[in-house]
């Protein structure tokens, strides 16, 4: 398994902020460096119940223990929020699916 891709945390914006009044979503943490794939047609069915293909698989070498709302991957437009979190003995891993950044 390589890890070649860049993901970076970003807090929520799902609330009115003062200090951010344009809604910019601001980053947590530093970069990291991670293993993205595509969920497939077949697991999609099997966990969710339906296709929806803008799902990724994120796995990260070290745990990722701040908070976070959303992530881009290698600088992306597009941001993902959680939808379930596999967290086994050595490699964190999530499942994100694509969200709209209001």
């Amino acid at each position: 398994m390589r890890f070649t891709d860049k993901v970076q945390f970003y807090e929520s914006n799902d609330h009115y902020d003062s200090d951010n009044p344009d809604g910019d979503p601001t980053p947590v943490g530093e970069p990291v460096i991670a293993n993205v794939t595509h969920l497939g047609v077949n697991r999609s069915m099997q966990l969710f119940g339906n296709l929806n293909t803008d799902r990724l698989v994120v796995r990260l070498i070290q745990p990722f223990d701040e908070d976070w709302g959303m992530l881009r991957v290698n600088n992306n437009e597009t941001y993902y929020s959680l939808e379930t979190g596999v967290y086994p003995l050595k490699i964190d891993g999530y499942i994100v699916g694509e969200t709209q950044n209001e």
